[in-house]
């Protein structure tokens, strides 16, 4: 029996003395170094300046370095206790400038210029060190896109409100000016149309930014098998490989009409001689006038 007791009274005390370890590892781990968050842009546009920020809590430890990382090649580090506070190292497609940092304890924001589609994508790091005795390390990774998405829905052009079997259909779309070049496609009420009906697909000369945009026709015979008295949406969407942030939609809806089934043109005035005159309030006046001359010339003739 005693030594039941004294097994259980050893269990006893050894799970005190680990929940007691586990404590002060807790405690000491609660004020140490932490890299709180990491802000960038999924996509940035290469049109304008890239913005890196980063936050942390130093906790009880003192604040040696911050270094940032674009594919594991150290462009920028801010330390405050150093002969130089901030510094930079060359990697292709990553300029900043330290005079742009706003770095402290507890946060480091740089700003990136002239950036690159093809040079400035990749993988950026933030790493957080603190000083000795500890020499604690904290990090974070994220991975920026960059390009120029279309600021503009795609443009269609040559669309009328109704069509009746028959006639022609026939309308271009045109993107906004994109890096990468905007891919196009045609929707008639969702689907794809035939693929004969899709021709015309060709790039604008880039602009001043080297952006470049696309125009992509549709022509087809409307025919029975597009829903006649019903409204049929036509849509045009403009897309960049691998973004999905850069999808841009514009849709119409136009009527089908039925066989014999006249087209109403709204906001349209038709015009001939005879209807002018006929719509005008003072034509029977002036007929009745012209009518009482020529009676009173045809008494006074026979007179």
């Amino acid at each position: 029996m005693q030594a039941k007791i004294t097994a259980s009274l050893f269990k006893n005390i050894m799970a005190s003395q680990v929940l007691l370890i586990i404590a002060v590892f807790m405690v000491a781990d609660s004020h140490a170094l932490r890299l709180t968050k990491m802000q960038v842009p999924a996509v940035a546009d290469l049109r304008e300046n890239m913005t890196l920020d980063c936050y942390f809590d130093m906790g009880t430890e003192d604040l040696y370095a911050v270094k940032w990382y674009k594919d594991d090649q150290e462009f920028f580090r801010y330390m405050p206790a150093g002969p130089q506070r901030y510094i930079t190292f060359p990697v292709p497609g990553v300029y900043s400038k330290p005079s742009d940092a706003e770095c402290r304890i507890g946060r480091c924001k740089i700003v990136l210029t002239n950036l690159s589609r093809i040079h400035t994508t990749g993988s950026y790091r933030c790493e957080i060190s603190s000083e000795a005795p500890a020499f604690r390390l904290a990090s974070e990774t994220h991975n920026i896109s960059v390009a120029a998405i279309p600021k503009a829905n795609p443009k269609i052009d040559g669309l009328v409100k109704s069509y009746a079997e028959g006639d022609n259909f026939s309308v271009k779309c045109t993107s906004d000016y994109a890096d990468p070049e905007p891919i196009l496609a045609w929707k008639i009420n969702g689907n794809d149309p035939p693929a004969h009906a899709i021709s015309h697909i060709s790039s604008s000369e880039p602009d001043q930014n080297g952006l470049i945009s696309r125009t992509i026709s549709l022509r087809l015979v409307v025919d029975k098998k597009m829903p006649h008295g019903n409204d049929v949406e036509v849509s045009c969407e403009s897309a960049q490989p691998g973004i999905p942030e850069a999808k841009k939609i514009t849709s119409y809806k136009i009527a089908i009409r039925k066989d014999g089934e006249p087209q109403v043109l709204k906001n349209q005035k038709w015009y001939s001689i005879s209807s002018s005159f006929k719509s005008n309030p003072n034509f029977h006046i002036a007929w009745l006038f012209i009518c009482v001359i020529v009676i009173k010339w045809t008494i006074l003739g026979n007179m």
